[in-house]
């Protein structure tokens, strides 16, 4: 089976529970987490994988701040393919927490990832769950399951970025202190509210060609075209399976400039901060003299 078969199977999991008010999940109380990084959304989604795809499937869940979050693997034939899960949750307002942009804690987001397999090391592609929940927690009401490509598609950038922290040791005056290397990417967010084309949906947005390799074209209903910084256009197939409407290939809504807001974003200055400020002293009354 190919990769993009398994997300698929994973999406139609997913959206047969759709119900009034969206995909309702069901998380351990945090009073049973493990720890901060034991994300009760991840270990729900890791079963729901498990759910969806047949018993020749291993679901392995990945440690602490290793990308990524889950690997699926066919015992089989071998077919492997990573999932990193990013979930946000609603504001009050309807919006999402974010925004433009949205964290990925010291690893570049990217289409391709390495794993290790025993001893070897296997680059496997590597698709993104994006989620966003309502103000309660117990419903997804924005899910996008995307080709990590469409976010970056420079495995050398991964790669780079994967080895980039590190710790320095023997810090300061007593040589007791040490400071900790590590790089924080912001880099789209497909949950924001201003997306209106992805907004409060569930879909699939994975790369053309790989939809007609496997014959997956029913329910397209965008293409949305990708133009890189060099001039290179890459086209991607938008599937929504919750959206029962007839539409032909010949004539599919084309999206550009998805994350355009992204690029018109201004440096920080961010050194002020650091510092405290407080109010300057009253001018001291002159003493008269007797």
């Amino acid at each position: 089976m190919r990769e993009l078969e398994v997300i698929i199977r994973i999406y139609r999991e997913l959206i047969s529970k759709i119900g009034n008010n969206g995909i309702p999940i069901e998380l351990r109380h945090r009073s049973v987490v493990g720890t901060v990084q034991d994300d009760p959304f991840d270990t729900w989604i890791e079963i729901e994988i498990k759910k969806s795809l047949p018993p020749n499937f291993e679901v392995f869940h990945s440690g602490s701040l290793t990308t990524p979050d889950i690997i699926i693997r066919d015992k089989m034939d071998g077919t492997m393919v990573g999932l990193e899960i990013k979930k946000l949750i609603q504001k009050s307002n309807g919006s999402d927490s974010r925004g433009l942009t949205i964290d990925y804690n010291s690893s570049l987001p990217c289409g391709s990832t390495m794993i290790r397999v025993g001893a070897e090391t296997v680059v496997i592609p590597c698709f993104y769950l994006f989620a966003l929940l309502d103000l309660s927690s117990l419903n997804i009401i924005t899910l996008i399951l995307l080709d990590g490509d469409f976010i970056n598609y420079d495995f050398d950038l991964h790669k780079e970025a994967k080895y980039s922290n590190y710790t320095e040791y023997n810090h300061g005056p007593y040589g007791e202190g040490s400071i900790r290397h590590r790089k924080m990417y912001t880099y789209p967010n497909p949950l924001n509210s201003k997306i209106r084309d992805f907004h409060m949906r569930q879909i699939i947005v994975a790369k053309k060609p790989d939809f007609e390799k496997i014959k997956e074209t029913s329910h397209i209903t965008e293409q949305i075209i990708r133009v890189d910084k060099f001039g290179n256009s890459f086209f991607y197939y938008l599937k929504d399976e919750t959206n029962n409407a007839k539409t032909s290939l010949k004539t599919l809504k084309t999206l550009q400039g998805v994350f355009d807001s992204c690029k018109s974003r201004i440096p920080k200055v961010r050194t002020s901060g650091a510092i405290s400020t407080i109010p300057l002293l009253p001018p001291l009354n002159p003493t008269n003299n007797v």
